[in-house]
C-alpha cells in the first residue's frame, strides 16, 4: 500500500513526511488517533530543504497531521498530542508521533459557570456547547457544522463541563435516544439520528474470500446487567438516586444482576433515567463481539465507515447477517481490523 503523510501548522504551511510505519485506530462517538513513526534522518533531509529542523516542523506550536492513501483519499485527520524522540547506539534515531482528532481539543475547554439549554434539541445542545467555546478570544480551533438533523428535546444545564464529556453525554452510548456524531478528517461537526450509518448491501466480509481472520466473544454474566442505581447530583441522603430495572425475563435467566453509575453532575431525573437505560439496553441480554482481520482494497476501506451495517458471513459459526462497525483501525501496510457488536 502506498500512503503519504502531511503536517500542517496553524497557518496551513504544509511539509510531506516520509514515514516507517502507523497504526490508526477509531471508535464510535469516541474519536481517531494514530501512532506514527519516522525517522530523524529522513525527517531532517526534508527539513533541510526549508532551512529549518525536523522539531520545528513537528512540534513548534500546533500542527496537524493528515495521511491520506495512494489516490489522496485523506483516511485520517487530527492534530499532534505528543512526540517521542528516540536513539539508539548506532543509529540516528527517530520520532513518533501521537496524533488524536479534532474532537479530542475539546477535553481542553470547559463551559462557564452556568452554561443551560431549555427544551433544546440534542444537536443544538452539542453545537452551541462547541460554538461557545470557538467563539472565545483565541479559541476557535476552524471546526465547522455538518449534519445537524432534528433529534429530541433536553434540558441541560452545565457548570465548568468539560465540553467533550458533555458532547460524549448526549450520545447513545450514554443517554436512551441519543444521537451519534463525529468531527471529520475536514473538521466538520456532524450529528445522526437515531444513529450514525447505513446497511450496506454491497459489501460482504466472508471466510474464505476476504476475512483474514476472526475472533468472536460472547458477552456473557460478568458484563451483564439487568438492574442499575444511577446516582445524580446532592450527597449523603441529598443525593438523587433513581433505579432502572429490564425486563423480568432477563432477571429469570441470569438472576438479578445489579451495577451503579455515577453521575454526580446531573440534577434532572429524566436524565438520570435517560443514561441508566442506556446502560442497560447494552447490557441486559448476551451478545456478540465479532473481529475481522480484512484488507484496505477488499472491502475499500473509503467505501464504508464507523456506523455502517456489513454483511458477515462466517458458516463455521453460523454468523450470517448484518453487523454493526464500532471500531476499526488500519496499519501502513493495508491491514484492517473491523470489531462489530451483535445488537
Amino acid at each position: 500500500m502506498v500512503f503519504k503523510l502531511y503536517i500542517k501548522d496553524i497557518n496551513g504551511v504544509t511539509w510531506q513526511l516520509p514515514f516507517k510505519d502507523f497504526s490508526i485506530n477509531e471508535t464510535l462517538n469516541k474519536d481517531r488517533s494514530v501512532s506514527i513513526t519516522l525517522s530523524r534522518e529522513d525527517v531532517e533531509a526534508v527539513a533541510s530543504n526549508y532551512n529549518i529542523t525536523g522539531e520545528f516542523i513537528l512540534k513548534s506550536g500546533y500542527r496537524e497531521v493528515y495521511i491520506h492513501d495512494k489516490d489522496d483519499n485523506v483516511i485520517y485527520g487530527g492534530y499532534i498530542s505528543d512526540l517521542y524522540r528516540s536513539g539508539g547506539a548506532e543509529d540516528s534515531g527517530g520520532f513518533t508521533i501521537a496524533s488524536k482528532g479534532f474532537f479530542n481539543l475539546f477535553a481542553k475547554r470547559f463551559t462557564d459557570d452556568e452554561e443551560a439549554y431549555s427544551s433544546s434539541d440534542l444537536s443544538n445542545i452539542a453545537w452551541g456547547l462547541i460554538n461557545t467555546s470557538q467563539s472565545l478570544t483565541y479559541g476557535d480551533f476552524g471546526i465547522t457544522r455538518g449534519a445537524n438533523p432534528t433529534t429530541r428535546n433536553a434540558d441541560r444545564t452545565y457548570n465548568y463541563k468539560n465540553i467533550k464529556d458533555a458532547i460524549e453525554g448526549l450520545s447513545n452510548e450514554r443517554v436512551a435516544n441519543g444521537v451519534d456524531f463525529d468531527i471529520d478528517n475536514d473538521k466538520v461537526f456532524n450529528v445522526y439520528y437515531p444513529e450514525k450509518g447505513t446497511k450496506r448491501n454491497n459489501i460482504i466480509l466472508k471466510r474464505g474470500f476476504n476475512v483474514k481472520y476472526y475472533t468472536i466473544r460472547t458477552i456473557l454474566i460478568d458484563s451483564l446487567v439487568n438492574q442499575i442505581y444511577v446516582f445524580g447530583g446532592g450527597y449523603g441522603e441529598g443525593s438523587q438516586v433513581v433505579t432502572r430495572n429490564a425486563e423480568d425475563t432477563y432477571k429469570s435467566n441470569y438472576f438479578l444482576l445489579q451495577e451503579t453509575l455515577s453521575e454526580k453532575d446531573v440534577t434532572v431525573t429524566a436524565t438520570l433515567e435517560d443514561k441508566g437505560d442506556a446502560e442497560l439496553e447494552r447490557r441486559k441480554y448476551p451478545h456478540d463481539l465479532i473481529t475481522i482481520g480484512c484488507d484496505y482494497e477488499s472491502p475499500a476501506y473509503t467505501d464504508y465507515n464507523l456506523g455502517d451495517r456489513l454483511k458477515v458471513e462466517i458458516e463455521e459459526d453460523n454468523i450470517d447477517n448484518f453487523y454493526r462497525v464500532v471500531n476499526r483501525t488500519l496499519d501502513h501496510k493495508g491491514n484492517v481490523t473491523l470489531s462489530f457488536f451483535s445488537i
